[in-house]
């Protein structure tokens, strides 16, 4: 984060680890799509389930004996609001930049907000909306988002302990008619993943490659320092070697992703991870292809994104150059996780 950033102006998607799930289409009835009114009736609807109000003559809430939401203290206030897009966050759920009218009109927003505020900890839920197959940037997410009654969100990003999850997920799937299930991935998604998130650091604003030494200079700023979690798929679980961390200073990762390319034989798509497993297997003698052996999580200083469907996306430095690039690269990784959340990306991925 950076160093003087206040953290009340900080776009919701940053510097939390959230927990991945995909969504089925919300079926609301409408022939409009859901606005900030609807949204507020279903936060107090939710709010009532979780202070264990009386509905329909049966008690219902949850059970927050020996729970973590037992030492949270008191539930305070529970909001649900459309979500801006970044350049139109001012750290005011529901309004816009320079907009005197506090509703976002869904054709406007990047998708919907929950914010859960106990007395001292606040849990969070992003909804985040449909885009159209193959489209990496913005400019058509939410096509289809307003279709025939049903709202489009696959992906669902929570920030909660088990029992408020459990308790949300619930309400979405009864008040929708929705499906919601935990995001997993292979190792081949998060290698495939991380490779793109290093290739779309290295062009500009016009999706023009930059040249050698402001790629390197990118690189290095906008990853810094990476580190591979490894994991091995053995017969009974009970060899003493579980799991194994590589970490790529942040000096040695051009040198790695220039020395992978010319390793690649002109698959250049995947640089480090074809330097990685030369190395590797040179000097472990430790194939990382092998089928039992699995990527865990990647980290590094603008994301971590694990095999187990979690992911977190850090808040861009101050540097323009480097926040400019950081935000691009995020803004796609963010759409290729809602594109395989639908499915897109993960069909034809080797476990």
């Amino acid at each position: 984060m950076a160093a003087n950033a206040d953290e009340s102006q900080i776009y919701p998607l940053y510097d939390t680890t959230f927990s991945l799930h995909r969504v089925s289409p919300l079926h609301t009835g409408l022939d409009d799509p859901l606005d900030d009114a609807i949204l507020r009736d279903q936060a107090r609807r939710f709010r009532d389930i979780l202070t264990g109000e009386v509905l329909r003559g049966v008690r219902v809430g949850t059970d927050n004996e020996d729970s973590t939401l037992a030492h949270m203290g008191a539930l305070q206030t529970v909001t649900w609001t459309q979500l801006p897009f970044e350049e139109n966050w001012n750290g005011q759920t529901g309004q816009v930049v320079g907009d005197e009218d506090t509703t976002v009109i869904l054709s406007e927003s990047r998708g919907l907000l929950l914010r859960i505020a106990y007395e001292k900890m606040e849990y969070t839920a992003i909804l985040l909306r449909d885009i159209k197959p193959g489209d990496w940037d913005e400019t058509n997410v939410g096509e289809n988002s307003d279709v025939d009654g049903f709202e489009h969100f696959p992906l669902l990003l929570l920030k909660m302990p088990v029992s408020l999850r459990d308790a949300f997920t619930d309400f979405l799937a009864t008040t929708f008619d929705a499906r919601i299930s935990a995001l997993q991935f292979p190792s081949s998604y998060v290698t495939t993943a991380f490779e793109q998130y290093l290739a779309y650091v290295c062009v500009d604003e016009e999706g023009e490659q930059l040249d050698a030494l402001e790629s390197t200079r990118a690189t290095k700023n906008v990853m810094g320092a990476v580190e591979v979690f490894i994991g091995f798929n053995l017969p009974g679980g009970s060899s003493a070697l579980k799991t194994m961390d590589i970490k790529l200073s942040r000096d040695d990762l051009p040198r790695i992703i220039a020395r992978g390319k010319v390793a690649g034989n002109g698959q250049e798509d995947t640089p480090l991870w074809n330097a990685l497993t030369a190395y590797v297997n040179a000097h472990l003698a430790l194939d990382l292809k092998h089928e039992r052996v699995k990527v865990i999580r990647i980290a590094c200083d603008a994301f971590v994104l694990g095999a187990e469907g979690k992911v977190k996306f850090l808040y861009p430095g101050a540097d323009e150059d480097v926040h400019s690039a950081q935000r691009r690269a995020t803004r796609r990784l963010v759409n290729g996780l809602i594109e395989a959340a639908r499915g897109g990306s993960l069909a034809n991925m080797r476990p």
